[in-house]
């Protein structure tokens, strides 16, 4: 099972990240400069 994080915001755009802590750091950054995003993560099955 693999997680793939999609963050949206005005500044970057629609994002696709593969590694949480990456993620989360950009989160974090956006978060800290008030920029209003949104978070979502999907999860892959891969057998």
């Amino acid at each position: 099972m693999k997680a793939i994080y999609e963050i949206s915001s005005e500044i970057t755009g629609k994002v696709l990240i593969k590694r949480r802590k990456v993620a989360k750091a950009l989160r974090r950054w956006l978060r800290e400069n008030g920029f209003a995003f949104t978070s979502y993560y999907y999860l892959e099955y891969l057998q």
